[in-house]
């Protein structure tokens, strides 16, 4: 696009002076070739130089765009494509070797001073779509973005993306060669979305390398987001809420809650908690199961305690209320063992004082302290 205060002389006048005929009135409809879109910053608008054949003359005629809307707030805009003729004269009056769009052009009040584009035709050069079948019912491509509506009235919008061979659909024309046809990175490009005929929407992004995409189903009435291998599915029906991935991580800056009537949580090499504090309150019952429990830290037990199996326990112990044992009893250690207690109670010659014993005594049958 050039953007000019004043419009090119050579697209007013020319050495047959042609438009020596002004007054006279053309109404004929002429089919061009977009050349050159020119921006007036005088009147703040896009005019657009179109090439069309005058009883075999090449009559360049500047013209405004036909829109469907308007009005100041109802409008539309859009940007023709226009082309390069080169150096050569090849171009002139071949419309299958340039690459402007093809429309057609009325002279307003009959004037070929100014024209408007009135609409557009299928270019010559390029090879007709839709299937001699019907499948397919309507297609349109704008800059890289096509739409489609197939015969079962499914809609599909495509990201196509420019083409990676821009620079040769915009190079100069040869005579008799027509344009390659577009090519596209599908890496970038192939994004899509669509309705199908049931109602259900689809978008992806169409990767080649393990898709994204969002998919409403209304016929199963669930909702399915997927990243490659991650699946997220919400069952309407179900009420329910499924996730099948390799890593979740949930990261919450102040609070993070859970209500629920029943939680059950399944690892099967490790389940790891770390925080500062930890509370745990259960009405009925807290069922721990494992082949081995370790802790670590003072331990603050209030209520009664039954314990069926050995005890091997070292360090101080300090029991309030019944404890009750099934089983070898090891007690050792501490400031006061529990044999300090028994041999002064007892006696042992020593007018009951203590005397040093054995560090570990067995106690087989069920002892209780209070």
């Amino acid at each position: 696009m050039r953007i000019s205060n004043d419009l090119p002389k050579e697209y007013i006048e020319d050495e047959h002076n042609l438009f020596s005929g002004a007054s006279n009135r053309d109404y004929s409809i002429k089919v061009g070739t977009v050349r050159e879109l020119v921006y007036s910053s005088e009147k703040n608008q896009t005019k657009y130089i179109v090439e069309t054949i005058d009883r075999g003359r090449l009559v360049p005629i500047t013209c405004t765009i036909l829109v469907k809307f308007g009005g100041l707030y109802n409008y539309e805009e859009f940007n023709l494509r226009g082309f390069d003729p080169g150096s050569s004269n090849v171009s002139y009056g071949n419309l299958k070797c340039v690459a402007g769009d093809t429309v057609l052009v009325a002279c307003i009040n009959g004037q070929i001073l100014e024209g408007v584009i009135i609409g557009a035709l299928s270019h010559l050069g390029r090879k007709e779509i839709l299937p001699a079948d019907g499948s397919i019912s309507y297609i349109k491509e704008f800059n890289g973005i096509q739409e489609v509506i197939n015969s079962s009235g499914e809609y599909r919008v495509t990201f196509k993306g420019i083409p990676t061979n821009i620079s040769a659909l915009n190079s100069p024309p040869s005579e008799n060669s027509l344009y390659p046809e577009p090519e596209y990175n599908y890496e970038i490009g192939s994004s899509f979305y669509q309705f199908d005929k049931n109602g259900s929407y689809f978008l992806t992004d169409n990767s080649t390398t393990g898709p994204q995409y969002l998919m409403l189903d209304k016929e199963q009435n669930k909702i399915f987001i997927g990243s490659g291998k991650t699946l997220l599915t919400i069952d309407k029906e179900e009420e329910s809420y499924t996730i099948d991935n390799k890593l979740t991580t949930f990261n919450s800056e102040e609070e993070f809650n859970v209500n629920t009537k029943k939680t059950a949580f399944k690892s099967s090499e490790e389940w790891s908690l770390e925080t500062k504090k930890t509370l745990v309150k259960s009405s009925e019952l807290i069922d721990a199961e494992a082949k081995d429990i370790k802790t670590k830290g003072n331990w603050s037990q209030e209520g009664d305690m039954a314990i069926k199996g050995n005890i091997s326990q070292k360090g101080d112990t300090e029991i309030q209320g019944k404890l009750t044992t099934s089983g070898e009893t090891l007690l050792a250690g501490g400031k006061y063992p529990l044999i300090y207690e028994i041999t002064r109670i007892q006696g042992t010659g020593n007018l009951g004082s203590p005397v040093i014993s054995q560090a570990i005594v067995k106690l087989t049958k069920k002892t209780k302290a209070s």
